[in-house]
């Protein structure tokens, strides 16, 4: 089991000081300065005087301060006396621990502390409990008064403080009959924290269903004690639980208020091994993990989690997957190229070349007995004008451009031709030679 420890301060309505009117509530103001924890303490004269806690936990310390005017006391727990000293000190010394009891069964046990000389006093209580089963760890969650987990019935008023008066500054009061406050937790233990002051009702604390009455206003209590722990228990399992907290109304000798500062839940959390033992499982009181030389337990049993199977599986998939899209992939690529060889020929005869006016596609020849051109090379003609007649899609930037922009025909370069052939229809239209002077052979004769 994880331990955990709780702050019982000694104006806390866990603590019961008897008799009645012998316990004096010394506040901040009466405390000179000296840091007592929460700024205040109980202090009696009488002897005899006896200060009682009722608590389910593993063990408990008791703290309180040194004077020259204290005496001595006695600590009890469960009937049987564990400690005995004296507080009496030259000088003045707070924050001492009077007596203690550790390695408890955890579960009910009483505590109490007695002034058997000329006096004492009491700072606080440390509680030492725990949750959960052996091996476990343990961790709490803190719900303050404006989380959104809390859900509040009736009329409740949200005060601010500028100070740590309050646990994040805010508190949630109400002075509403049946006023209520509800949190829906999943947790071994709860602790509910609350201010403790004269003008206050009691509490009335429910989880599922079994309702405690906490007395917030005692005799003992002469000013207001905030973030006061009001009501725990840790005996609860790890389901659903609802605690409900709710306003009794004012009843003979209490005020009309009640309040709410923060919630904690604690948490067990564990892992059962192959033996049937609880294995610790990391939380926020625990640092255990894997570290160097400390195998995991996939490796010291000799089996892949399933974690770890998942992940071989889903790379082989992925990689099967890859696979299949390369050659997917390659394949069309293949295909494409094959149907571009096949129906795009490199120089179709009837197209229009990108360097072709209308009028100077090759058409079949005159005589089908004349062979092909074949091009050898390109003989430069001067240039005719300074527009291009490139098609449009060369100048994307002006999709209005047409293929020829200059009304001065540009000759284009006629190739030289490996062999004489007649001049096709089309460069006869465009290159037309002159005829030679006619030769009279009969006149000259004569």
């Amino acid at each position: 089991m994880a331990s955990y420890n709780l702050t019982i301060e000694d104006g806390s309505p866990l603590i019961i000081y008897s008799p009645s009117g012998a316990w004096v509530d010394a506040t901040s103001t009466d405390t000179a300065g000296l840091p007592y924890s929460g700024n205040s303490f109980h202090s009696t004269t009488a002897q005899g005087a006896t200060a009682t806690l009722n608590f389910n936990g593993t063990g408990i310390e008791w703290y309180g301060g040194f004077q020259p005017s204290y005496g001595t006391y006695t600590l009890a727990v469960d009937g049987q006396t564990v400690a005995s000293g004296t507080a009496t000190n030259t000088g003045v010394e707070i924050r001492q621990l009077l007596g203690s009891a550790l390695g408890l069964a955890n579960g009910p046990h009483t505590a109490v502390l007695t002034s058997t000389g000329v006096g004492i006093d009491l700072d606080f209580v440390n509680l030492i409990t725990q949750v959960g089963g052996v091996g476990s760890t343990t961790t709490s969650t803190v719900f303050d008064d404006a989380s959104s987990s809390i859900t509040y019935a009736g009329d409740w008023v949200t005060a601010t403080a500028n100070t740590d008066a309050y646990a994040n500054n805010t508190l949630h009061y109400s002075q509403s009959v049946g006023a209520a406050a509800s949190l829906s937790f999943s947790g071994n233990g709860v602790a509910v924290y609350g201010t403790v002051a004269p003008d206050h009702a009691n509490v009335q604390v429910s989880i599922d269903g079994k309702t405690t009455m906490v007395k917030t206003q005692l005799s003992s209590i002469a000013a207001q004690h905030a973030q006061t722990l009001l009501y725990y228990a840790n005996d609860l399992d790890a389901s659903q639980h609802m605690l409900i907290i709710t306003n009794p109304g004012q009843q003979t000798g209490t005020g009309p208020f009640i309040d709410l500062d923060s919630i904690t839940v604690y948490s067990a959390s564990s892992q059962a091994n192959a033996a049937g033992d609880a294995a610790p499982v990391p939380s926020a009181f625990s640092n255990q993990g894997s570290g160097p030389g400390q195998p995991n337990a996939a490796a010291k049993s000799g089996h892949l989690s399933t974690g770890a199977m998942v992940g071989i599986v889903l790379v082989v998939l992925f990689a099967i997957l890859g696979l299949l899209a390369l050659v997917v992939f390659l394949f069309l690529r293949r295909r494409r190229r094959t149907q571009r060889a096949v129906m795009e020929p490199k120089t179709p005869l009837d197209a229009e070349l990108p360097l072709q006016g209308p009028n100077m596609r090759y058409t079949t020849p005159i005589s089908p007995l004349q062979p092909m051109p074949t091009f050898s090379g390109l003989v430069s003609r001067p240039r005719m004008s300074a527009h291009s007649i490139a098609p449009s899609y060369y100048a994307g930037n002006n999709p209005s451009r047409t293929s020829v922009d200059s009304t001065t025909p540009m000759v284009p370069k006629v190739p030289t031709l490996s062999m004489p052939k007649v001049p096709s229809r089309a460069q006869q239209g465009v290159m037309r030679p002159n005829r030679p002077p006619s030769l009279d052979l009969g006149r000259a004769g004569g």
